[in-house]
């Protein structure tokens, strides 16, 4: 079957894939409370379903809202290796752009209209979480900064404005003096300024969908690892402690795919960091001029993003990403990234010298050589639907769900025919090489200003 390889063959003994990553210091997870919240039993014995989710990230939770939404009577079980919300979805720097899912080389203006009409539908869902479900996220809807560093970056801006005219969206270019009207830091050159996205907080989003999804009637099974895929017309999962069968079946597994034989040596999982600060003061607040929460990030090609939190500290995460061999997944921490991180955060603002870091953490995410996430269908029978390589994902995901869903519902409309459904995912060459390639990117990126992986 395309893009996917049997781990492990039947009557063979199994040992389960290393999917657990330990992540203990998230801020992200202390702020949702989710210590205290209740972990659902695991899969235990035989059972049938009409629809099986793997994973419960986004797009996993957002398939079973949307399926639950369109198929009220079909039983849904979603099935999570860990807690839902404890991959990317709950670690990631907790930025909702509305930009993602856009062709930039399109020409046709009424395909860039249908095209923004998809990429903006993540963040119009997730709104209709807190107006509809009442969700508490910490959500604010208060737009994006993105700064360059360099003289000769200004002219990207430029560039990026008058994409961002072509879909009808509207920005602001900011000189020297206007952007420090806005925020206050001695390397930012010049800035655009986004009066669409939000920031929240992506872990208090996961468990509110966990939530939401259980209210509908949707089946959550946590604390359950897969173990072995049987596909077919009644497609079989097998976990730990039990197996299920369905005739349809979701993976919504991003970067821990191929750890059960999905995209191997195609979707390979890169890891990301963030910090986060202790709150800052009133005081500290006003020597870096930064009021509104809008997300912050820059035009470097290894750049950092950071959000204000709504207890007032500063999370900041990228700067800097590792590949660890054979597809290996992070252990929630570097020091090495960590360290580059704080020496951004403490290199714009130096005003904030002497605040104290209080929450390191990180994980995977996944990546493809062509960057390009892909939704599609597999299968001999057309009965395994997929979203994977989501690198930019809080909103994304949420649209991937619906995506999902039509095509199991097998719609025509602007959601099944983007040009994202099917996408091919390049071949990423034999593992063994990728550390060799992570390596050589790096040193492009910092000796010649160029990445093959980020044009």
């Amino acid at each position: 079957m395309k893009y996917f390889s049997p781990v492990y063959k039947p009557g063979k003994n199994i040992r389960p894939p290393d999917l657990y990553e330990y992540s203990p210091d998230n801020f992200w997870f202390k702020a949702a409370g989710l210590a205290d919240q209740t972990i659902n039993e695991p899969l235990r014995g035989r059972h049938k379903a009409d629809v099986i989710i793997l994973g419960g990230g986004f797009t996993g939770l957002s398939a079973a809202f949307n399926i639950r939404e369109r198929y009220p009577e079909k039983k849904i079980v979603l099935l999570e290796g860990a807690c839902c919300g404890y991959g990317a979805s709950g670690r990631n720097g907790g930025f909702c752009i509305t930009t993602s899912l856009l062709d930039w080389e399109q020409k046709d203006p009424e395909k860039r209209r249908e095209d923004l009409e998809v990429s903006s539908f993540g963040l119009k869902q997730i709104k209709s979480f807190i107006t509809d479900y009442s969700a508490s996220i910490d959500f604010d809807e208060s737009g994006m900064l993105e700064v360059v560093l360099d003289e000769k970056e200004i002219g990207l801006l430029e560039e990026y404005q008058l994409e961002l005219q072509k879909f009808g969206l509207e920005s602001t270019l900011l000189g020297r003096k206007e952007l420090e009207k806005v925020i206050k830091s001695p390397r930012f050159i010049s800035g655009i300024r986004l009066p669409f996205g939000a920031t929240l907080n992506p872990a208090k989003l996961a468990r509110e969908m966990k939530r939401i999804v259980e209210d509908l009637g949707v089946e959550i099974r946590e604390k359950t690892i897969i173990t072995r895929i049987t596909p077919g017309k009644l497609n079989q999962v097998e976990t730990e402690l039990g197996e299920i069968q369905a005739p349809f079946m979701v993976v919504a597994l991003n970067a821990y795919g191929h750890k059960i034989g999905f995209f191997k040596n195609r979707v390979f999982p890169i890891s990301v960091f963030q910090i986060a600060t202790e709150p800052l003061s009133d005081k500290e607040w006003d020597s870096i001029g930064w009021e509104d929460r809008f997300g912050l990030s820059d035009f470097r090609t290894l750049f950092s993003y950071s959000v204000k939190t709504a207890d007032g500290r500063i999370v900041i995460g990228g700067s800097d990403f590792t590949y660890y061999a054979n597809d290996s997944l992070s252990t929630g921490n570097d020091k090495l990234v960590m360290g580059k991180i704080v020496r951004d955060l403490f290199s714009f603002f130096p005003q904030l010298e002497g605040v104290k870091i209080a929450h390191a953490w990180g994980g995977v995410t996944a990546y493809t050589l062509g960057r390009g996430a892909s939704v599609g269908t597999l299968g001999d029978e057309n009965n395994i639907f997929y979203a994977t390589g989501f690198n930019e994902g809080v909103p994304t995901a949420q649209i991937a769900g619906k995506m999902i869903a039509d095509l199991m519902a097998k719609e025509s409309n602007l959601f099944t025919n983007h040009f994202i459904i099917n996408r091919r995912i390049p071949y990423a060459g034999p593992g063994f090489l990728r550390g060799g390639f992570a390596r050589a990117v790096k040193w492009s990126i910092h000796q010649l200003n160029y990445s093959p992986l980020h044009q």
